[in-house]
């Protein structure tokens, strides 16, 4: 009686209908719809297409930078095209300020905001501001190439070197493209007394750009005595000058005539064992790899033709250099190492054993660097069994010859004169100083 007065209420009264839910997830779908767009969308077309972005959200910081940058880039490429002023802007200087001020206040790291804030104080001559600004930049990004190429300027200007070799190594660590311009800032870093410990030190850590600016040394300076500075500041490092470093400064040297500070500077890289044996010729005996520098064997490849430095059959201790010609035509570029023979009477001596079949066999000659012959072996073609010695007679003269040039050349004159086949060993080369006869 108890359950028929008073009826068991029905719970599912109190349930929203179906539609009101599905009203209520569709609401929440666009609400999705719209964060993605506003979001993700507006995101990629702030830099693709901003002034749509900014037609989905009119604050877009990326889109508002973006544009006022290619405002500031069109001018610089149209100055001539427009009032012929580099500082004309297609909008007055205070409504792109605005503009980026906008973008900063949603994004208060945004580098490339402060850059351009930069840019805009310095058009105005702000220099204050525009140092202010330019630093902000790079101390939120040093991917900010513009603003921290300016701080490297600016802290060279301004004597502060540890500043100036941060921004030049932050630089280059991110574009290596730019040596250009940072070359010229760290060439007079390194000759001047105040500040070439900095370059030191920093070189000493063996940033990935080091190769490149030891290649763009040589413009870079005024006195051609620097790089070998910096390279005996490295030499006891724990990564020194490599051979290749060495390399670009001795053609540097070379291409200037320097013959003397080039041959100075390979000698204090010569470790000591070989320091100790070097003499007229260098490595005759081929106990050592050559390193292609030019004080010593430059051994190219060519085609059709092997150079190596290998052991002597007979005596496996000792070293010998190595040709073999194959078959057909060869192109030998020949085996060459630079002297430096003061004024005199000299001989050149060797001895060979092997085969060279063809019209012209080889040759052993030197000549001054850049002018004429001043010694030539015989040719040496037909069969050697057996190890034969050889020598010529060198003339220094006493002018225009400061260093010379040995080389082993295939003496062919023509194309023809190239079908050489067989192979030859050299061994125990070596020049001589004979001195003058007193009789004479």
């Amino acid at each position: 009686m108890h359950s028929s007065k008073f009826p068991r209420a029905d719970r599912s009264i109190d349930a929203p209908p179906n539609w009101a839910r599905m009203a209520w997830l569709a609401v929440l779908g666009v609400v999705l719809l719209w964060l993605i767009l506003s979001r993700s969308v507006v995101a990629y077309l702030a830099t693709a297409a901003p002034e749509d972005a900014l037609a989905l959200r009119s604050a877009e910081p990326t889109a508002l930078v973006t544009l006022a940058e290619g405002e500031l880039n069109l001018t610089d490429q149209d100055k001539t095209e427009t009032t012929g002023r580099p500082d004309a802007a297609s909008r007055p200087v205070d409504q792109l300020r605005k503009q980026v001020e906008t973008a900063l206040a949603a994004d208060p790291l945004n580098a490339r905001a402060y850059r351009l804030l930069a840019q805009l104080a310095e058009r105005e001559q702000l220099n204050p501001k525009t140092a202010s600004l330019m630093q902000a930049a790079a101390h939120h990004s040093l991917h900010e190439t513009i603003a921290v190429e300016w701080m490297m300027r600016k802290s060279f200007e301004n004597k502060d070197y540890p500043g100036a070799a941060f921004y030049a190594d932050a630089l280059l660590r991110a574009n290596p493209q730019f040596m250009d311009d940072a070359s010229p800032i760290l060439g007079r870093m390194a000759e001047n007394k105040d500040a070439k410990g900095e370059i030191e030190k920093l070189l000493a850590a063996n940033p990935p750009w080091r190769p490149q600016f030891f290649g763009a040394l040589g413009g870079a300076i005024t006195d051609a005595r620097t790089p070998l500075n910096i390279f005996l500041s490295l030499k006891d490092t724990a990564v020194p000058p490599t051979a290749a470093d060495l390399r670009g400064y001795l053609s540097f040297l070379f291409q200037h005539k320097l013959y003397d500070l080039a041959y100075y500077t390979w000698l204090q890289f010569l470790p000591s064992e070989q320091l100790e044996s070097a003499g007229y010729l260098f490595n005759g005996r081929f106990e050592t790899k050559p390193s292609g520098l030019p004080f010593d064997w430059a051994t190219p490849q060519g085609a059709g033709v092997t150079v190596d430095i290998a052991p002597r059959p007979e005596a496996p201790d000792k070293n010998m250099l190595f040709l073999e010609f194959g078959q057909g035509r060869v192109v030998f570029p020949g085996v060459s190492q630079t002297t430096m023979l003061p004024p005199g009477a000299y001989r050149f001596k060797g001895s060979f054993k092997g085969e060279v079949v063809g019209p012209r066999g080889l040759q052993w000659s030197i000549s001054c660097v850049g002018g004429t012959a001043i010694g030539k072996s015989l040719m040496i073609l037909g069969s050697f069994p057996v190890w034969e010695d050889f020598e010529f007679a060198i003339a220094v003269p006493e002018t225009g010859c400061r260093a010379q040039s040995v080389r082993l050349d295939l003496a062919a004159r023509s194309a023809s004169e190239q079908l050489v086949s067989g192979s030859m060993w050299f061994a125990d080369l070596s020049i001589s100083h004979q001195p003058a006869d007193p009789a004479k």
